[in-house]
């Protein structure tokens, strides 16, 4: 058993712990919320770098498309031969093309524009039938001159393609693709067509933007790399719509699939695929944890992530948190210290009450708690004997409350019973002097006689065996046919009233239930005589129909054209013990019938109209329940 300097110590240390563990919580938090946000920045400064940096290539390019050397050799003569063939540009840039003369100062104009605009990785202008008529490559291979490569026939390295839609175009208008890769690296295609005045396309300037230079040098704004690849400081990742690198600081990475060279980032890949912004954690494979900010460039066909690692942020946080913890435990300890000692004075009065209050627990209830001290264990131990006083008095009075409950309820209930019996034999009554030369009435009276003389003996026997009676116990439910227990309920109840009332019966050959038959026909019995007195006032229809819904259930229903009920008085009163609408009702014959329906596993529904008449319907479990069961 713990001692009380442990539980103290557990007492203190634990919300202690708890202040610790959210003051480190929050620390880390607020350090993780703090880097986040610096790598939402810097992503979008790095997004609108490189936007802007492309949108810069596609100013320049249209310039240089409008510029009179690029328009004088574009809209040449020798550009516009016949009309374009209806193949496509891979194979027509196949087709042997003959050398042309290129003037010197477009060749100035195109060195000088990629010397200016480092970006550009060549220029490559295509004929009417799309045949490449001159490329200008910058050579990547030397610093020296040089600057360019100029070719004119026999291309012998891969040309760009320029979009098919631009041989649609009736003006000088810049479409740009997607951002492409191949083994040479990412890069970006603008296809320009060169107009004739009559709007008629002669030949198509292509740039081509190298992609891995502009990431490279947009990505050096945002913070230093680290020299390690294995494990940086922070990364640069491009991704396309497939879920390939075409841009990683890390070049050995580019090219690739990011679940097949980094699978820690397969979830975030998933993102950005999906064109999704956000930030994540993750850890590589060597310890680093990281977070990592992405976001789509919708124009450009990517998506790019930034990620930093958090190693050196998390460090003082976690000191921190470390530290609080510490402090946490001592603080705890040397107040179970102070607490211990200050509690060693009030405990004496404090055990005795606790082994009062055990045993008043137990049941000994004239058990009072004696203390001689002055402290607050005496106000308590005072409080808990008036308390056992007044316990004991309310236990006798409520012993007394039960006993009397219950007589009452017997009585109201046997009273109800006597009522409906007497009621059978007052419409036997009602009818003789009419019907009395009949000799089927008289038939049909005797036999309602002899039940109701069956009944008022079943109410001197309940009378003979209180505690059975008082109990309310129920027999176990038994396979039972229904349709022979209606039919004698009506001719013992219904038959006699026939020349008063239309009556109407649609039972079918049998219908087994699994209930307790005597109390169930009482149900059936007190029903059919609450539809009657419901249309005591005026000739009506009743009506006894019965039904199987489905294999498991079957029912059975009691309609008048009496009175009918308010829904008030069904939403708060109908099913209550006393409530009724009869002048002379007891109150307890629809809630003896719910009672009874309810411990044979069923149910009753009403359906009544004020002015139209009442439904109650009971559905009641079919044999064939259990044996599905089984």
């Amino acid at each position: 058993m713990l001692t009380r300097q442990k539980l103290f110590f557990l007492y203190l240390l634990i919300p202690l712990l708890l202040l610790g563990g959210l003051n480190y919580w929050n620390s880390v938090r607020a350090t993780s919320a703090a880097v986040s946000t610096e790598l939402q920045r810097d992503l979008a400064g790095f997004n609108i770098a490189v936007a802007n940096a492309v949108q810069d290539q596609e100013n320049s390019a249209m310039s240089l498309a409008l510029s009179p050397q690029v328009q004088d050799f574009g809209t040449s003569p020798g550009m516009l031969e016949g009309t374009p063939p209806d193949l496509p540009v891979s194979e027509t840039a196949a087709q042997e093309s003959q050398a042309v003369d290129v003037p010197d100062a477009l060749k100035t104009a195109v060195d000088g524009f990629l010397r200016s605009h480092p970006y550009f990785k060549s220029l490559t202008v295509f004929d009417s039938r799309k045949r490449p008529r001159i490329s200008v490559a910058a050579d990547t291979s030397s610093t020296h001159l040089p600057f360019t490569v100029v070719q004119t026939k026999d291309f012998s390295s891969p040309l760009p393609t320029p979009d098919e839609r631009v041989w649609q175009y009736q003006r000088s208008e810049l479409l740009t693709g997607p951002v492409a890769s191949d083994t040479a690296g990412p890069k970006v295609v603008e296809s320009i067509p060169l107009t004739t005045k009559s709007g008629r396309v002669s030949s198509v300037l292509v740039a081509e933007i190298d992609m891995e230079k502009v990431f490279r040098e947009m990505g050096t704004v945002l913070q230093p790399l680290s020299s390690n690849e294995n494990n940086p400081k922070a990364m640069i990742m491009v991704l396309d719509g497939s879920g390939k690198i075409i841009y990683h600081s890390n070049r050995v990475f580019a090219q690739q699939q990011v679940r097949n060279v980094m699978p820690e980032l397969t979830s975030v890949a998933e993102e950005m695929q999906a064109g999704k912004s956000g930030v994540r954690e993750f850890w590589v494979p060597s310890g680093g944890r990281y977070v990592s900010a992405f976001a789509p460039l919708p124009q450009l066909g990517i998506s790019l992530a930034f990620a930093r690692d958090l190693s050196d942020q998390f460090i003082a946080a976690h000191l921190r948190g470390v530290a609080g913890l510490v402090v946490a435990v001592f603080l705890a300890l040397l107040g179970g210290l102070l607490l211990e000692r200050q509690f060693q004075r009030r405990s004496r009065g404090i055990a005795q009450v606790t082994e009062g209050l055990s045993a008043i627990a137990k049941g000994e209830l004239d058990r009072r708690i004696e203390l001689m001290s002055t402290d607050d264990a005496r106000g308590i131990a005072d409080n808990i004997n008036v308390v056992t006083e007044r316990l004991r008095a309310q236990l006798a009075r409520e012993a007394e409350s039960r006993q009397l409950e219950s007589f009452v309820k017997l009585s109201a209930m046997l009273t109800h019973d006597l009522k409906n019996a007497i009621e059978t034999l007052s419409l036997i009554v009602g009818n003789m002097e009419r019907h009395f030369d009949n000799e089927q009435f008289r038939t049909d009276a005797m036999r309602a006689l002899t039940g109701a003389t069956d009944k008022l003996k079943g109410l001197v026997a309940r009378l003979s065996k209180p505690i059975t009676t008082l109990s309310g116990e129920h027999k176990k439910p038994m396979p039972t046919d229904l349709v022979p227990i209606l039919k004698r309920v009506v001719s013992l109840t219904v038959e006699p009233v026939r020349e008063k009332h239309t009556i109407e019966i649609n039972l079918p050959a049998n219908l087994m239930a699994l209930v307790d038959a005597e109390r169930i026909e009482k149900v059936i019995d007190n029903l059919v005589i609450n539809a009657l007195e419901a249309m005591s006032e005026k000739r009506g229809t009743l009506t006894i129909a019965a039904e199987a819904p489905d294999i498991s259930r079957v029912a059975f229903s009691v309609t008048d054209t009496g009175a009918g009920m308010s829904k008030y008085f069904m939403d708060n009163r109908l099913f209550h013990p006393f409530a009724t609408t009869k002048r002379r009702g007891v109150g307890l014959g629809l809630y003896t019938c719910r009672e009874v329906v309810q411990a044979n596993g069923g149910s009753i529904e009403v359906q009544s109209l004020e002015g139209v008449g009442t439904t109650f319907r009971v559905v009641l479990p079919s044999p064939q329940t259990t044996s599905a069961i089984h």
